[in-house]
């Protein structure tokens, strides 16, 4: 039997898994420039911890966790996002003590049953920062500047910041209402929107099916608190003055339920696109709804297969030069020692002061001439041959694996 990976995964080798290991790589950099430091949780969760979190209205609780009982009848679910495995962590490890104004950034697997597209995996794979502890919309420019940014290290341009306010617990019941009568006035919702209508309908407002008919939906903008209106007012000052290049998008809402206040999406100006790179808000009562002290936080994430497809005519990644491969041939079987012993000290010094190297050989099971032939399907662009006669005066062969030229070099040389 052949097995294949399941539908909706994909491997990950060669120039890709070092494209994505770039990606994380300038992650870090950016991430801890701004003193945020890396957090690791595990990628399975009691299940009641993203259901509680996420909400029971939505389509990630309601179609697209993974969750499975363990040996002893626990539930269990696949992380499908990591801002409530990280809240978790703030409260269990106590971090608010120690870490008040907490940054904290997270690189790993996500997981969701939806139907794979392009850019959309069931296991996929997230960046993203959190923020604990600071209520001031000056955390929320922060954490969307410092998505741009990233998004701006690799060559991803002519993006723009969508952004919105939810309002809070004391101007959203205006909304709600409003919201539920322009709804519920004739518009053929889908089955899914007449459920939600009734329990959450903020989530109608994300339907796939039904969000071209809502052109003239109520406006958040005028019914937001005095306390919501101002601190909108000050992160649109706050984006304007750090030449952030953002849209307010008032048919903006967050798959969620944790978000409050300001939510946004970091967007590609591509034709007609809607696909968010990344995307975040402010979620200043999960840490309190899942156990924890009243802590104000402001996170988001950003997909790596997206960042990676919007990004794969970026010079950032065209130019990128995978290692030199040096394959270390044997003419003679019995230099196979030395053979071995100059591939580890070439490992550790690099060739000619080229540090950027990965070397393959000796294989001792070969002929040479089977040799190149497995350099060759290698792409090593190199052969180091080491045979008796040369060898005898401190010399090996080297060969172009290109031109198929080959000359004689002093080993003390290279």
């Amino acid at each position: 039997m052949i097995y294949k990976a399941p539908r909706g995964t994909h491997d990950i080798f060669g120039v890709n898994a070092a494209k994505m290991s770039l990606l994380e790589q300038v992650a870090r950099v950016i991430f801890r420039k701004r003193g945020f430091e890396e957090i690791r949780t595990p990628i399975f969760e009691d299940a009641a911890l993203f259901m509680r979190s996420i909400g029971q209205v939505t389509d990630i609780v309601e179609k697209e966790m993974y969750v499975f009982e363990d040996k002893k009848g626990r539930k269990l679910a696949l992380r499908p996002e990591a801002t409530a495995s990280l809240a978790r962590a703030f409260i269990e490890n106590r971090l608010g003590i120690s870490m008040p104004a907490g940054k904290f950034f997270y690189i790993g697997e996500m997981f969701r049953y939806e139907r794979p597209q392009a850019g959309r995996y069931r296991q996929f794979h997230q960046i993203g920062g959190e923020f604990f502890g600071v209520s001031s919309p000056a955390a929320d420019a922060e954490i969307i500047l410092l998505a741009q940014d990233l998004l701006y290290s690799v060559e991803v341009n002519e993006i723009s910041a969508h952004i919105n306010s939810l309002g809070c617990k004391n101007c959203r019941p205006a909304l709600r209402e409003a919201l539920v009568k322009y709804l519920d006035s004739g518009h053929g919702l889908c089955g899914d929107c007449l459920r939600r209508l009734k329990r959450n309908p903020l989530r109608v407002l994300d339907c796939k099916i039904d969000s071209h008919k809502f052109t003239e939906i109520p406006q958040m903008s005028d019914y937001l608190c005095s306390e919501c209106k101002c601190s909108f007012d000050l992160l649109q000052s706050l984006l304007e003055s750090a030449g952030c290049n953002y849209i307010v998008d008032n048919r903006l809402v967050r798959g969620l339920d944790y978000y409050t206040k300001t939510v946004f999406e970091i967007r590609q100006d591509t034709a007609g696109s809607r696909e968010a790179l990344a995307a975040g808000g402010r979620y200043d009562n999960l840490v309190e709804d899942i156990g924890g002290q009243s802590t104000p936080a402001v996170g988001f994430a950003l997909g790596s297969e997206r960042v990676l497809a919007a990004a794969q005519k970026a010079k950032f990644f065209i130019s990128f030069q995978e290692s030199e491969k040096i394959y270390i041939a044997l003419a003679d079987s019995e230099l196979f020692s030395e053979a071995f012993s100059f591939a580890v000290k070439i490992v550790k010094n690099g060739l000619r002061g080229n540090k950027n190297i990965s070397v393959f050989g000796p294989l001792e099971d070969k002929n040479l001439t089977n040799q190149l032939k497995f350099a060759d399907k290698i792409k090593a662009c190199t052969a180091v041959i080491f045979a008796k006669t040369e060898f005898e005066k401190g010399k090996v062969l080297v060969k172009n694996m290109k031109d198929k030229t080959q000359t004689e070099i002093s080993i003390n040389e290279l």
